[in-house]
């Protein structure tokens, strides 16, 4: 008879599952916590947010859209434009609210992670405690509603999309990633993994892709309604790209290591663009040339991989540009415990160190070096990278496809009918299995 906790059973006989009650009890540790940060005033609200949501309430709201008073794209200003119409008819600032949204997008990313999870482990507990993990991330507590930042926001929607990629609905998963790339063009990092699928011949097809740009360009209809010039919100990713010169801003990247001349910057911006290009371009050829089985696995993993590659080699990246790499790191250390338990902690301290000197101690050096911290993302990166790529023992080798032989006919008889046989074997199969 299987040993069970006299406090357990005491529960158990009151008709009280304890595991339900301890999860309430950490959604509910998640939920103070955010509450806690909620009067927090940062830097970005004082001077972005908070400008902007005067210039809508001065401007009439949605006439205010007509005008370039803010560097965001359309879709988070509606939002923002919304809350502040919402402001005069609740007690308190608009800035409760912008951070309220933020928390309920850390609750629509918890719950696809625990779907993702969910697919991996029969167990529905085990999605559950995944879910309670990214809603406790550090960073994901304090993005929110403590800094006010929308990282969760584009993130729910990029992770919404991956778990309807594992599940085969190509359109919808289109449409999520259409959404996020909308709302930041961070969103953008997780878009390799669709390259890969789409040169594998896996789930996504080039008609799936079309709907991205389409549900890019209708959520531009409503400014363009409201006055602004289109040709302006086509640009306003444009432009964004070229607001910072610096390499990193706070983020433990490659640039970590580099300190040039200020007349260099610029050409080692263009370099680096250069080469995470093509740094995707190589790792989508070594999983094609390696047959790698594009199983469900192995799309967590290429999403954790890239979650990561893309802030950590581009230039000008914020040190909340890696929210992604946090979120989809823990889920996949959930999907491969035994070999990738440890990189979501690597991850998460990379990611909290670069943090604390915005929110807490004004810009200050971070409590660790950055060069380390940059060679912790890479670390984890490298593992992803291996892990992706090696083979499981009991996974099935997938052969080259087979090129059509020709055998010559052995000499026949002189009484037999002279004929020609081509002996053509069947084909092996595909060349990506999945």
């Amino acid at each position: 008879m299987p040993y069970t906790p006299r406090l357990v059973t005491r529960f158990l006989t009151r008709g009280k599952n304890p595991e339900t009650l301890l999860l309430v009890a950490l959604i509910g540790v998640a939920a103070a916590i955010r509450w806690v940060g909620f009067s927090n005033e940062t830097g970005d609200w004082v001077s972005f947010l908070r400008p902007w949501s005067i210039y809508i309430a001065e401007n009439g709201y949605f006439g205010a859209l007509a005008d370039e008073f803010a560097n965001y794209n359309m879709p988070y200003l509606y939002l923002l434009t919304a809350l502040t119409w919402l402001d005069p008819h609740v007690p308190g600032t608009v800035l409760p609210l912008i951070k309220l949204s933020s928390v309920f997008f850390d609750a629509v990313t918890a719950f696809y992670a625990a779907r993702i999870v969910g697919l991996r482990w029969p167990d529905r507990r085990v999605g559950l405690i995944a879910g309670v993990g990214v809603l406790l991330l550090p960073t994901v507590v304090l993005n929110g509603s403590w800094w006010g930042q929308c990282d969760t926001v584009y993130t729910a929607f990029t992770v919404a999309g991956v778990y309807y990629l594992l599940r085969e609905r190509p359109w919808l998963a289109a449409l999520l990633f259409g959404i996020g790339v909308s709302i930041k063009l961070q969103a953008f990092f997780l878009f390799p993994v669709l390259f890969v699928l789409l040169m594998a011949g896996r789930i996504i097809k080039l008609r799936h892709l079309l709907v991205i740009p389409a549900v890019f360009l209708g959520l531009l209809v409503p400014a363009w309604l409201a006055g602004r010039p289109f040709r302006d919100l086509l640009m306003i990713y444009a432009e964004q790209g070229g607001q910072y010169d610096a390499l990193t801003l706070g983020a433990p990247s490659i640039y970590a290591f580099v300190n040039p001349q200020p007349q260099f910057l610029s050409l080692i911006r263009t370099g680096g663009l250069v080469f995470t290009v093509a740094a995707v371009l190589v790792l989508t050829y070594v999983v094609l040339i390696r047959r790698t089985v594009l199983d469900a696995k192995r799309i967590v993993l290429l999403a954790a991989a890239f979650s990561i590659l893309a802030p950590f080699l581009l230039p000008g990246m914020h040190e909340r540009y890696f929210m992604q790499a946090d979120v989809f790191t823990l889920i996949a250390a959930f999907w491969v415990p035994v070999r990738l338990w440890f990189v979501p902690l690597l991850v998460q301290v990379a990611s909290i160190s670069s943090y604390i000197p915005y929110l807490f101690i004004a810009r200050a050096n971070p409590p660790m070096d950055k060069r380390i911290l940059a060679l912790m993302m890479f670390a984890s990166l490298l593992v992803l990278v291996i892990t992706l790529l090696r083979r499981d023992p009991a996974e099935p080798v997938v052969p080259r496809q087979a090129a059509p032989v020709t055998r010559v006919p052995e000499p026949r008889p002189a009484d037999e009918p002279e004929t020609l046989s081509l002996l053509v074997p069947k084909p092996v199969g595909n060349t990506i299995a999945g």
